[in-house]
């Protein structure tokens, strides 16, 4: 599953949930850290990400 966030210059980044070791609240957002070790910092907060990237897929296909 894919979702789309902002980072911090306001470009939009497009994450692959399955690429993410892990994600944390940061200062000013949400830290995402993935599997090979790089992160991101993103502009939405930590209550906003966490949903986006829990969302099921619905259409049926996984």
């Amino acid at each position: 599953m894919e979702a789309t966030f902002t980072l911090p210059d306001g470009n939009p980044v497009t994450v692959i949930r399955e690429s993410i070791a892990y994600y944390q609240p940061a200062d000013d957002g949400t830290l995402i850290v993935f599997i090979g070790g790089s992160s991101l910092q993103l502009t939405e907060s930590y209550e906003e990400v966490g949903p986006a990237l829990n969302k099921t897929n619905t259409s049926g296909n996984s």
